[in-house]
């Protein structure tokens, strides 16, 4: 998956949710969002495949597909909070580190104006490591298991093309199927008149074999 730089993101108030009138302060809230984007972007997720506005502004206006995944809970996975005006600056130069603290980093990573509250936004802070073509990219593992493709209204995709993409052994069990536009509702949902397959994942059994054959591999390696 490709990994969102910040400098990168649609938002220009990204990583910038206080209030900056004095120079001074603003100057150190630079710095401090310098820091935060050093070595590190996000993968950004939703918590809900039913809004029109994300398919239009994501989804190439319907024709694209929506990725479900399950992700492992932890630390780096967090919601976006939304807030209707800017925070209060917390820089106070009579405190250490001019008032930087762990709730003020929690604060600029997690809080963006409530304009973008329709999004429900999740993300998960990764390191940037593997790059390929000026593009920084995250592994599909097991804390990131893909578990369900959602074609879009509008896709020429059939289910058999994305079926073959996701290959006979996924990791998981893998759901397919095509989305429409509600009937009572301004949201997306289920087109039942188009079917759904379930592409099987890995038995357990396998999962071992594979899990104990990396470590083998990875050991072997560094041995050399």
């Amino acid at each position: 998956m490709k990994i969102a730089q910040y400098a990168d993101l649609n938002d220009p108030f990204e990583l910038l949710p206080f209030r900056q009138t004095d120079k001074e302060a603003r100057e150190h809230i630079k710095a401090v969002v310098r820091v935060l984007s050093e070595g590190h972007g996000v993968l950004c997720f939703s918590e809900s495949w039913q809004s029109t506005l994300m398919w239009a502004h994501y989804g190439d206006k319907h024709k694209g597909m929506c990725l479900g995944f399950e992700i492992e809970d932890g630390p780096h996975l967090t919601k976006i909070n939304y807030v209707s005006t800017r925070l209060p600056s917390p820089i106070d130069f009579s405190k250490p580190l001019g008032g930087v603290d762990e709730a003020m980093l929690a604060k600029c990573l997690n809080v963006k104006h409530s304009g973008w509250k329709y999004e429900k936004e999740r993300r998960l802070r990764v390191s940037l490591n593997d790059r390929r073509d000026g593009i920084y990219y995250h592994p599909f593992n097991s804390g990131i298991e893909l578990r369900e493709v959602i074609i879009g209204a509008r896709s020429s995709l059939s289910i058999v093309d994305v079926a073959e993409a996701v290959g006979k052994q996924p990791a998981a069990d893998v759901k397919i199927w095509t989305a429409r536009a509600a009937h009572g509702a301004f949201n997306m949902c289920t087109n039942k008149e188009k079917p759904m397959k379930v592409i099987p994942g890995l038995d357990a059994a396998t999962k071992e074999r594979r899990k104990l054959a990396e470590l083998l591999r990875h050991k072997t390696y560094k041995g050399r």
